[in-house]
């Protein structure tokens, strides 16, 4: 590691930051030192970054033992333009923290013994955001409702998924591995340092001149469909699979999320390619506020 360093340092020195063979980087900034664009008239949206650290990964059976929110305002054009808040909160689970956990998440029985979170002051900076946001919201959200059931139907945006990272440049959909790629580099994995290290990645200028959280709001606000492939034949799951759709194992269906005006289209294939003569596929509109969940 000092090696390492070393050679960076090195680079930086001699002029070689712009060799391809080397990359430097370097760490988030703290919030406070986060660049904003300039404030206008508005409008803007209330959104609440967040990320949860948990005993497991079953919303049912585990518990959060680590939460961290900072509420953004978001201007029009996707422009990060001021901070609202910041918190970050432990909790004792009541139970032992499994040893993996606390290797991932440097977090002991003993840093959370008798700590708990301030419920309805969450809930109420929760409530009053336009949409909340998280790596993997699936996740979070599962584990945010199942603590506050008031937040049930709350709008999501999930920057893993609802936004093309690949087409944006980006290989991979990892929090540190996209952080990396801008060459910013969070040694910590709680859940503060998770929501910094989104935000820069938010913040992130593209190609196309707008920012990454601009791009990812405007996708997940749309609208979509789930079609799920009802009566699908279990030796037809590779073709459903090549078409991109995902087994639901709790209902235990094939589905894939498509646009709307992909409807008819999508109905067509399946009853030509999958099941003639089955059911008919079940089509359920879905909105931020059903996504994800």
């Amino acid at each position: 590691m000092h090696e390492i360093r070393h050679l960076a340092a090195n680079a930086l020195m001699t002029g070689q930051a712009d060799n391809p063979d080397i990359r430097i980087l370097r760490r988030v900034s703290s919030l406070d030192a986060l660049p904003l664009a300039p404030r206008g008239n508005g409008p803007f949206r209330k959104i609440a970054v967040l990320d949860t650290e948990t005993t497991g990964t079953d919303a049912l059976m585990d518990e959060i033992i680590d939460v961290a929110v900072v509420t953004l305002e978001v201007d029009a054009a996707g422009e990060i333009a001021g901070i609202l808040s910041a918190g970050q909160a432990l909790r004792d689970p009541g139970v032992a923290i499994p040893p993996h956990i606390t290797r991932l998440t440097g977090i002991t029985d003993a840093d959370v013994r008798g700590k708990t979170i301030d419920l309805d002051r969450l809930e109420r900076r929760l409530a009053c955001a336009d949409v909340l946001v998280a790596h993997n919201c699936a996740f979070d959200a599962a584990f945010i409702e199942n603590l506050l059931p008031g937040l049930a139907g709350a709008a999501w945006a999930c920057s893993a998924n609802d936004f093309d990272w690949l087409d944006a440049g980006f290989d991979g959909r990892k929090l540190g591995h996209l952080l990396m790629q801008i060459d910013r580099f969070n040694g910590a994995h709680r859940a503060m340092a998770d929501v910094v290290s989104l935000i820069h990645l938010l913040a992130h200028r593209l190609p196309h001149g707008g920012t990454v959280i601009g791009d990812l709001l405007a996708n997940a606000e749309r609208p979509t469909v789930r079609f799920e492939a009802t009566g699908a034949p279990f030796d037809r799951r590779g073709e459903l699979k090549a078409r991109g759709y995902r087994w639901d194992a709790r209902n235990r269906v094939w589905w894939i999320e498509i646009a709307k005006d992909e409807c008819v289209e999508e109905e067509r294939w399946f009853r030509q390619d999958i099941a003639p003569h089955g059911p008919l596929p079940r089509m359920t509109p879905i909105t931020w506020h059903q996504r994800h969940r």
